[in-house]
């Protein structure tokens, strides 16, 4: 059943995978790492003094806080490793893990809000200081593929998310698209018009227009998501209007085996032509 859904819908979801208890531990850890908040980022002026914004975001084994982790219990669990054995073939790779965290705005600078009306932010890891630009900082996503993070390389490859704490409406929670990924590979930015609540339309070439079913990855502590690597989602309610924040947990794992695997058939079969006919 998880298999046919991650092949129709392009995404599958485990509720309550990974345990409370080792969830609340990785939070404990984060939460003695910093002082979570305002103090995080730059000032005005000294964000001024900033000539070039390099490597602001952390890499795998570059300057990233999920390094100092032992995730084991995601990484580890014998349910995630059957699937992505399934999807993936067993010589699969984590070519990033790192961690990610919606901002509430009550954290932001008045220059950053002052900014942000000027032109929506999505990613704020340039205003946060140096030192803590170990995680990924953001306030909102326009819809993409993760696609477009491997241009370079094969997209084949998933997504893993996790949840670490319970994720509400009001917090800024990703929306999934349902069966984008039939559409195949598509780069950004995308042509997108009348976002509803529930439904999105999305075209290859502004022409033609495929309403898509919208769908939000509220949920808790310990929900993993997997979705395929030209699934598009975002936030269309870009704000985190919770006094909270939320700290998640974000892969991209590869397929890395010469055998063909379910990834392999559901690539194949984004066929556009044949799709457009029974869409």
């Amino acid at each position: 059943m998880k298999l046919n859904s991650f092949s129709k819908k392009g995404i599958v979801k485990f509720d309550n995978l990974i345990s409370l208890n080792d969830c609340k531990k990785i939070n404990q850890h984060l939460f003695k790492d910093r002082k979570w908040g305002k103090n995080l980022f730059l000032n005005e002026t000294d964000f001024k003094k900033q000539k070039k914004f390099k490597k602001i975001n952390p890499g795998m084994n570059i300057q990233n806080l999920a390094n100092k982790f032992n995730l084991d219990c995601i990484e580890k669990n014998p349910t995630i490793i059957n699937y992505l054995n399934k999807i993936l073939g067993k010589k699969y790779k984590i070519v990033l893990s790192k961690f990610i965290v919606s901002v509430p705005k009550n954290w932001m600078p008045k220059y950053v809000m002052d900014l942000d009306k000027k032109s929506p932010l999505k990613n704020l890891n340039k205003f946060i200081k140096k030192k803590y630009r170990d995680v990924t900082y953001f306030q909102g996503l326009d819809f993409h593929m993760d696609s477009i993070d491997r241009k370079l390389h094969s997209n084949k490859f998933i997504t893993l998310y996790v949840y670490l704490d319970k994720v509400e409406e009001n917090m800024s929670p990703l929306e999934i698209l349902e069966k984008s990924h039939r559409f195949g590979h598509d780069t950004w930015p995308h042509y997108i018009k009348k976002n509803t609540k529930n439904s999105l339309y999305f075209s290859l070439d502004n022409k033609k227009f495929y309403k898509l079913k919208k769908t939000t990855l509220s949920g808790n502590a310990g929900d993993v998501f997997i979705w395929t690597s030209n699934t598009l989602h975002g936030t269309s309610k870009p704000k985190n209007k919770s006094r909270k924040f939320r700290i998640s947990l974000r892969y991209l794992i590869e397929k890395r085996t010469k055998k063909k695997t379910i990834i392999d058939k559901i690539l194949k079969d984004e066929k556009i032509k044949e799709i457009l006919k029974s869409h």
